[in-house]
């Protein structure tokens, strides 16, 4: 994920000193970036092609913007999850069996007794079966100042809506959806991630280093230039 773009440096230089909240930078083994302080989150994966997507736990809100086209679309998780749900459902006609995708999986979240430490933190690894089958494996940190800036006592809510509507936007299983998964959130932030599915595991992007961080609240508004739109024109690269 990128560093704060130079519009938000620029505008910092013509509104003088901003606050700034303690906080943490994270960066995962390819570099991208995720910005926390106070229960908020940035993150502009570079595989993303400019796209930017601040999250406020707390409020349960979130601002999705493209730096290409100067554009943000601002609003409520469920706002947003509904929004993303009409852009990537199906036809009722290539819909899957209707009454089977109901019902969903069983979902079974297990603490192992297997401890790592990754980025400098201590974490414990937690295995998520579906239906008994083992689908992920995730080392998660408790370190109290981290999950403080994460407002854990909101986390399992707002993660794990937002969890969940991206798998479905991504058409995988409705894992991500059930109260089991969510709780999740409330052990602690995910430092490493193995999937399990299909074929051989896949391991995501570990997280390799945790550093604190001054952030200045600019770092979580749209940058300035930046022009309200509609959600689809926002997330739709093709629309002009």
């Amino acid at each position: 994920m990128r560093r704060v773009f130079a519009a938000v440096l620029l505008g910092a230089l013509w509104l003088g000193p901003l606050a700034s909240h303690a906080g943490y930078l994270i960066v995962d083994e390819n570099g991208e970036q995720v910005l926390v302080s106070t229960g908020r989150l940035k993150m502009a994966p570079a595989s993303a092609g400019g796209m930017i997507l601040v999250l406020d736990v707390g409020r349960s809100r979130l601002w999705v913007g493209d730096s290409v086209r100067r554009r943000y679309w601002e609003g409520s998780v469920d706002e947003y999850c509904d929004g993303v749900r009409r852009l990537t459902t199906p036809p009722p006609a290539e819909r899957p069996d209707a009454a089977g995708s109901a019902r969903g999986p069983k979902v079974t979240v297990e603490p192992t007794a297997e401890r790592q430490t990754i980025a400098g933190l201590p974490t414990r690894k937690f295995r998520v079966l579906a239906n008994g089958t083992l689908y992920e494996e995730l080392w998660l940190t408790s370190d109290p100042a981290l999950m403080g800036e994460l407002l854990v006592a909101r986390a399992p809510d707002t993660f794990g809506r937002m969890s969940g509507c991206m798998a479905a936007a991504g058409g995988s299983p409705r894992i991500e959806t059930t109260d089991e998964y969510r709780r999740i959130y409330a052990e602690g932030w995910p430092l490493k991630v193995v999937f399990h599915g299909e074929g051989k595991p896949l391991a995501g992007p570990a997280v390799v280093r945790v550093e604190p961080r001054d952030v200045s609240d600019a770092a979580f508004k749209p940058p300035p230039g930046f022009a309200a739109a509609p959600l689809r024109e926002v997330l739709d690269r093709s629309a002009p």
